[in-house]
């Protein structure tokens, strides 16, 4: 391996879910770096205010909605023609990610 990244036509579309927080902001940082067109999902709110800031800056870059929301994913997938799903949701969110799944199995655009 060279290090280099692929180019945008080598690659697909990007979504990465959980990128408020720590392991997430790191993800979406490498993904951007990369040159791969990336999407990030953010929700509306959150109950920590110290991640206020960063969902704030995350909002005015990519969609707004809930993983928890089937028909709502599905949209942004083939809205997006989301090729790559990165999730980096933990904790008591974790179980939501089922509609997610579904969503994708559906759009059928994942790889």
């Amino acid at each position: 391996m060279n290090g280099s990244y692929p180019n945008e036509s080598e690659t697909g579309q990007t979504l990465v879910i959980g990128s408020s927080g720590f392991i997430g902001r790191f993800i979406t940082e490498a993904c951007l770096d990369s040159g791969r067109p990336t999407y990030i999902l953010v929700r509306s709110t959150s109950n920590s205010p110290s991640k206020a800031s960063t969902i704030k800056f995350l909002q005015d870059k990519g969609a707004i909605g809930s993983i928890t929301d089937q028909e709502f994913m599905e949209k942004v997938l083939r809205e997006y023609k989301i090729e790559v799903v990165i999730s980096a949701v933990g904790g008591e969110s974790i179980l939501d990610q089922f509609s997610l799944i579904e969503a994708i199995k559906n759009v059928n655009t994942v790889k």
